[in-house]
This record gives C-alpha cells, structure tokens and sequence, in this order.
C-alpha cells in the first residue's frame, strides 16, 4: 500500500468526518487507507465511526494525547508512507498523491509539510523552528529572529506543523515513534527533532493545498494548559541541566509577567 492516512479524533465527529470526505473526493492514483484513532470521545463519535466501512476505526479508552493517538495508528499502518492529518484540515486538491509524487521523485529522506490555508485562502502557520538548546543558540535568536513569513516555494524547514505531515516509514523505523510523555503541542517537533539527527531533512512544498482550521481540533484553553508543559518538557529532554535551570527561570518569570500584564489589562476594563 502506498499511504496511511492518519487522523486523531477527539470529541470532533463532524470536523473528522468532513475531513475524510475530502480525502475521499481528492485522492486518486495511489492506494492508501484511513485510519481514524479515537482519543475516548463522548460526542457519539464511536458510535458514528464504527458504522463507516471506509475506514478503519481504533476506540482508545483513555485520551492519551495527540502522539498517543498517532502511535495507535501507526502501529497497525500498512502504507509506505504515512500521512498524519489533523481532524480540522480538508483537502482541496489530490494532495496526498501530490506528496506521494514529490516524495517518489527526490530523495528518500525526507519529511513533507505543505502551506497550509484558512477557509478564507490566507495563510496558516504550516512550519516553525526547534527550540534554542544551547545559551549561544539563544541569545543568537535574540538578536536574529526567525522569520515565519511563507515565500510559497519548495523548500527546507527547520520543522513542519503537525496539522499535515508526510512521512517516510523508514523515518519512524529509525527514529522512533511519537514521545507519548507530550500530551499536546510540541510532539510533531520532538519527533522531527529526533528524524534529523538520523540524517532526516524537513520540507514544505507547494503542491498539495489543505486547509487548516486552525484550533478548531484543540482550542486555545488546551493550548495554554499544556503548552508551557510541553515546552519545558522537550527543553529538559535535549538541554544540559545547568542551561535547562536558566531555561526553566526564563519561561517561569516571563509567564508570570504576562499573568500579570492580563490581569491589568482586564482589571483597567472593567
């Protein structure tokens, strides 16, 4: 089989379903198969899914995450390739083949990503940058930012946006799976992290076209629970202990800065 395409579901029947219809409607000219993992949903999506002959349907009894839920499914995954595929995106071309063609005709490793859009055609945020592991690193950034601004040409990424990823199976042979001790945000990073030191290269073509409604999968109350978790987590993963001390002191301090910035702002509207 050429492609597995995977999509976590948790409590996001109807996103979950339009995205499939759209792999449906869009995907011709390969072979490949739907794996939806269900993170213990309560919307009535167990009971939807387990009816759709389409697809192939695994119900988790706990929510382990989003890199829990991709690791269900590629587990039991018989594609060449595998393609994770976030419950709020739709596909508006054959952009599964577009990958599959790209990656057929280059060289062999290597991580896909597209630039992703929002219903409205602007662009959504489609790669982003490890974070700064070392003081030097850091500091460089300080002085030097990064830029995010899409220029809408094939090219190397540091890291691509989990919302679509297009993966190589040898990449997850040699590399490994989804750390399942990141719930949410920062998994796609870590695992890519961990591909590029096994010599794999990351990048976003332009291509295959998906919208991304971005959030609409987690929402920002997730986002700001376990965001700075995560973070933090990946930083004491790959940091020395005396740079990931300052690290910790850094992000703590600043958070409380923005805490306190909030409150003000809220407490002059009232």
């Amino acid at each position: 089989m050429d492609v597995s395409i995977i999509i976590v579901n948790y409590n996001t029947y109807d996103l979950t379903a339009a995205c499939i219809q759209s792999i449906i409607e869009h995907t011709k000219r390969i072979s490949y198969e739907i794996i939806v993992v269900d993170n213990a949903s309560t919307d009535g999506s167990k009971e939807k899914f387990e009816r759709d002959s389409r697809i192939k349907y695994i119900y988790s009894e706990k929510n382990g995450g989003f890199g829990y839920g991709n690791n269900r499914g590629i587990e039991i995954a018989n594609g060449d390739y595998f393609f994770l595929l976030n419950s709020d995106t739709l596909l508006l071309n054959n952009a599964i083949y577009e990958f599959f063609k790209y990656a057929k005709s280059h060289k062999s490793r290597i991580i896909y990503g597209c630039y992703l859009q929002g219903n409205d055609g602007t662009y959504r945020n489609s790669f982003f940058y490890f974070p700064a592991f070392t003081i030097k690193e850091f500091f460089r950034r300080m002085i030097f930012p990064h830029n995010y601004e899409p220029d809408y040409t094939d090219k190397e990424v540091d890291c691509i946006s989990g919302a679509s990823m297009f993966i190589p199976r040898s990449a997850i042979d040699e590399a490994g799976i989804f750390d399942e001790n990141i719930f949410l945000y920062g998994e796609e990073g870590e695992l890519q992290y961990r591909m590029m030191k096994k010599g794999y290269k990351r990048m976003v073509i332009t291509s295959p076209k998906i919208i991304h409604l971005e959030g609409e999968s987690s929402g920002n109350t997730a986002r700001k629970q376990y965001g700075m978790i995560s973070h933090l987590y990946i930083l004491k993963k790959y940091m020395n202990p005396i740079t990931y001390l300052l690290a910790w002191i850094y992000y703590k301090v600043h958070s409380c800065l923005l805490y306190t910035s909030d409150a003000a702002d809220e407490a002059r509207s009232v």
